[in-house]
């Protein structure tokens, strides 16, 4: 009783001195400040998952998933209170609520039960059973231990560009396109089982340009121009299983989405302007067909490791039965610094590409609350396509700076570099290496809509080749 006064008589000076605190304590030490707080200003918020808390939860606890894609929305509807009381199993989801109510401009005070529902059962503290409690409305949801609650919801997101070439003697000056349109769901079967299907039908297929071999040996090319078969084909792109045993370990398994560059991708935040560095510039596919294991140590420290095809989520596995090992670490020293290192190794059985192809990826990002982000990131692409010494290099700087509650202004700059071979005048790809240039305005208007208006530079290491100029107006829209 005395340890949990004078814990709330710091709260209450500390809030009225410097705004918001952050106040670690045990489950012990958490119910006699619950049980003395004021109701009208202050809320306990368990961060579990709807079949945890229905589970069990402590008295009054509204119920908001910290890993949700609506958590913040939530959270936001109670930064009128001036103490929130937050706990999970132990500690994992409130660090991940701590974080989110410091990026919307909580000022208030956060108490985190830090042994979770785990630490209360221990002391002997019996939890509630049933009754979920919403944030937006605490309208109680009639649901007991042994019900099911639906937890499937459709994956919908979709990419598109309007673009106006302004390329000296550009032929085609103005078109449009979608980079991406996925469709899906998602079902949360048990506490420790989901799955996942998401299909990929944003690009057309297209037939081109055909070679044919007459039967004297000619060589005949021949362009194939019709319209017929150049609809948008649908294409399995995720197909996944998840069992996620605790809150230390995530294993996936299926057409998987791969952790090479997903950590930049998310940092960059615009994904529906352009694609990250490996993603642009070594085509590199964000799935493919495999397994892959997450493990999260503690805030700081967590890694992956994964084994795949290395074919990407188009193909099943090669004739020459080629698999390719990847492992990353992640290490967030400080409240908004990111870091991660990666790597992957891709032997090759074929006798016409025998080469060993290896990416090494260095990252690291700070994002000051939601003021500004910068990042920059170095990857080395060794034997590009298991062809010997056909190496690809180079780096990428992005930051943005937020203006408006809804706007940003975003930069990003690329260099992109080959080695040379012997014999070669110059590297490797030489007419794709070079410069590129984003910079521009990103607008949210309401949740699950972006816009923006950009332009996009490309400047060839071949100066016999035009530099390239795009203005564009891009869209996201998701569920």
């Amino acid at each position: 009783m005395k340890v949990a006064l004078n814990i709330t008589i710091f709260l209450l000076l500390s809030s009225i001195a410097m705004g918001q605190t952050v106040t670690e304590v045990t489950s012990s030490e958490f119910k006699p400040m619950i049980e003395k707080r004021s109701k009208r200003r202050s809320v306990i918020v368990d961060g579990r998952s709807t079949e945890m808390f229905n589970a069990g939860h402590i008295a009054n606890a509204v119920n908001i998933d910290a890993y949700s894609n609506d958590a913040g929305d939530k959270l936001a509807k109670l930064k009128h209170n001036k103490t929130l009381y937050i706990y999970c199993t132990k500690t994992n989801r409130i660090n991940q609520m701590e974080k989110i109510l410091k990026d919307i401009g909580y000022k208030g005070n956060i108490v985190k039960m830090v042994d979770g529902i785990t630490g209360w059962k221990a002391n002997g503290f019996e939890p509630v059973l049933g009754n979920s409690y919403q944030a937006e409305t605490k309208t109680p949801v009639a649901t007991t231990k042994d019900s099911k609650v639906p937890k499937g919801k459709p994956i919908v997101q979709v990419f598109g560009n309007f673009d106006y070439n302004a390329t000296q003697n550009a032929q085609k000056q103005y078109g449009f396109w979608f980079g991406r349109a996925h469709f899906g769901y998602e079902h949360q079967y048990s506490e420790q089982f989901a799955g996942k299907i998401i299909i990929d039908a944003g690009r057309p297929t297209t037939v081109g340009q055909i070679q044919i071999t007459d039967p004297i040996g000619n060589e005949l090319n021949v362009s194939n121009s019709s319209k017929e078969g150049s609809y948008h084909t649908m294409t399995l792109k995720f197909a996944s299983l998840e069992w996620k045993p605790n809150e230390v370990i995530k294993i996936q398994a299926g057409s998987i989405l791969q952790n090479h560059y997903i950590t930049q991708e998310k940092f960059w935040g615009y994904r529906y302007l352009a694609p990250t560095f490996q993603d642009q510039y070594f085509g590199i596919p964000s799935a493919d067909l495999g397994v892959i294991a997450y493990f999260t140590i503690n805030k700081m420290f967590g890694f992956d490791l994964a084994l795949t095809n290395g074919e990407g989520f188009r193909f099943d596995q090669d004739q020459y039965g080629d698999v390719k090992l990847a492992a990353g670490l992640n290490f967030n020293p400080i409240e908004g610094l990111q870091t991660r290192l990666f790597y992957d190794f891709t032997s090759s059985q074929n006798p016409a590409k025998p080469a060993d192809q290896q990416l090494l990826s260095a990252f690291v990002g700070y994002k000051h609350e939601n003021a500004f982000r910068l990042g920059g990131e170095y990857n080395y692409r060794m034997n590009h396509l298991n062809i010997n010494e056909h190496n690809l290099f180079g780096f990428s700087i992005y930051g943005s700076l937020r203006v408006a509650e809804k706007v940003e202004l975003f930069a990003r700059y690329d260099n992109l570099q080959s080695n040379s071979l012997s014999g070669e005048q110059n590297g490797w790809y030489f007419d794709s290496t070079g410069n590129a240039y984003i910079t521009g305005i990103h607008y949210n208007p309401v949740k699950g809509i972006n816009l923006s208006i950009n332009y996009q530079g490309w400047s060839p290491e071949n100066t016999s080749l035009d530099f390239q100029h795009h203005i564009l107006l891009s869209f996201e829209y998701r569920l």
